[in-house]
């Protein structure tokens, strides 16, 4: 299936309510949700959201433009690790590789030289991603719990202010763990894949969502949901049709 059939026929099941956004289907309230699978940081477990075609990396979106943080930043998406994920005092870290990546509107590429992500962690510390590079790239998300979970946010936001250039960003983040001391590396913790989090300035959804889509690649569930959901276009289709 080519990408422009894919993204029409996607676009149409949306607009129906054949097919949820996956990431909607993937995220709980846009949380990511890290877990360990035989030792090693791991999300989306279900497959749900799309990757990047270029890097195979997942994509989490997210929108500068929040409530409390205003038109320039935000503290979406959180993260969820359930209760029995980690031990009590083990800490979920970032780290910040690669450069910044935007969407103009029509293309991707590097992001102005003036824009700065800047991550700021739960420590106060500021991890800067530009399209020259990341400065401080660690971040501390959160330390579990005495029940082995964490829930955390940590700020996001876009520069220069009151208004970075209105298009999509994308920064590139793996998660690792540290023992309570905060430098250690927790010990049989392997790192998290790289991800993607493309956030959304001044965008309207539509335009903001076809720049995710233009980087993505569904997962197979994504696209078996997208054949039935088809299938059942096509029945409906079909049926208005038939003579009476």
């Amino acid at each position: 299936m080519s990408h422009t059939l894919f993204s029409s026929s996607l676009a149409l099941l949306l607009a129906l309510g054949v097919l949820a956004p996956p990431s909607a289907l993937a995220q709980h309230a846009g949380d990511l949700d890290p877990t360990l699978a035989s030792g090693k940081i791991v999300f989306d477990t279900g497959n749900l959201l799309p990757r990047n075609a270029a890097t195979g990396y997942k994509i989490y979106e997210g929108n500068f433009n929040d409530f409390a943080g205003g038109p320039n930043s935000t503290d979406d998406p959180g993260f969820d690790v359930v209760d029995g994920t980690f031990v009590a005092g083990q800490q979920l870290w970032f780290k910040a590789i690669g450069t910044l990546g935007y969407w103009n509107g029509s293309a991707w590429g590097a992001a102005p030289g003036s824009a700065t992500f800047t991550i700021t962690d739960a420590l106060g510390g500021n991890t800067l991603i530009k399209a020259s590079g990341v400065t401080n790239p660690f971040g501390a998300i959160g330390e579990a719990d005495d029940g082995g979970g964490i829930h955390a946010h940590i700020d996001f936001s876009i520069s220069p202010t009151p208004a970075g250039p209105v298009g999509a960003y994308m920064a590139t983040l793996f998660l690792t763990s540290r023992t309570s001391d905060g430098v250690t590396p927790y010990p049989g913790i392997t790192d998290s894949d790289p991800f993607h989090l493309v956030m959304n300035r001044g965008l309207s959804t539509p335009n903001f969502e076809n720049a995710v889509s233009v980087l993505a690649v569904p997962e197979p569930e994504t696209y078996a949901m997208l054949l039935a959901g088809l299938a059942l276009v096509g029945g409906l289709a079909r049926r208005r049709t038939a003579p009476a």
